[in-house]
């Protein structure tokens, strides 16, 4: 799958956004998004990348159910 941001995301990486569109009754299409940024946030900075998808999922979990204010 290719995304709007030309990342080509692994079939791990769409599992993890299936499961957190359904954990938190948000549209994929928005969980996509704010996965894709996060992922690309934290793998530029990343020096072990073993635990990244995780990272991802439980940083995008957090902001889905407690949303900053004005984001």
């Amino acid at each position: 799958m290719v995304t709007s941001n030309h990342i080509e995301l692994e079939p791990v990486h769409l599992s993890a956004i299936q499961a957190l569109a359904n954990e938190t009754h948000q549209p994929v299409d928005d969980v996509n998004r704010i996965y894709i940024e996060t992922f690309e946030r934290l793998n530029s900075d990343a020096r072990i990348k073993d635990f990244l998808i995780l990272l991802t999922s439980k940083t995008v979990r957090d902001e889905l159910r407690h949303p900053r204010p004005g984001a």
